[in-house]
């Protein structure tokens, strides 16, 4: 439905309102009442979407943080698997446990991938930034929801994604106690 259809809507239903409250004259005395309750009305309704805006901006914020927090660290350990692979590269022919090396570097593999699909996510803070700055502009309020709402379902995506990662980053903490001091791991390689 288009926007000028749901102008239309609209002023149809404030004249069929109106009607309804003021069907004979001498009810017109009873316009400053009325115009006092929709007042009253709008402020409140103001005043809770303002909450409500405030509040998944809060959210927003806290999401960004552990987003840039996450970038960081996943920065670091992609070049520490850059250097793990160097150093597997050096010594592929000296070491007699070749099938775990193999392991760690599908691993890596499946980091990359990982890091790929954060990549995808770090649109987000594009998108919050500019929901934050449409929060000035009072016209703005319903496409700054709509925005909310989007991030609010990329989050929902991120989440979803880190949880479907649990099980590889359990294989990579086995293969990394492995290589660290050789400690088995229970975990099934």
């Amino acid at each position: 439905m288009m926007v000028e259809d749901l102008g239309v809507e609209a002023k149809e239903a404030a004249v069929r309102e109106v009607a309804k409250l003021l069907p004979l004259p001498e009810l017109l005395q009873s316009i400053a009442s009325i115009k006092a309750d929709y007042i009253t009305r709008q402020q409140a309704n103001d005043a809770q979407l303002s909450t409500m805006v405030a509040e998944q901006v809060e959210q927003a914020q806290a999401g960004l943080e552990s987003l840039a927090f996450s970038e960081k660290t996943i920065n670091h350990l992609r070049d520490n698997f850059l250097s793990i692979e160097k150093l597997c590269q050096e010594c592929q022919n000296l070491i007699d446990n070749h099938d775990q090396i193999k392991l760690l570097s599908n691993a890596r593999n499946n980091l990359n991938t990982t890091l790929k699909d954060v990549e995808g996510m770090m649109s987000i803070s594009v998108e919050a930034a500019e929901a934050r700055d449409s929060l000035s502009d009072d016209k703005e309020l319903v496409n700054t929801y709509e925005r909310l709402t989007a991030l609010d379902g990329k989050r929902r995506f991120a989440l979803a994604a880190a949880a479907s990662h649990k099980e590889e980053v359990g294989r990579l903490r086995c293969s990394l106690l492995y290589f660290s001091g050789g400690i088995l791991c229970s975990y099934k390689l």
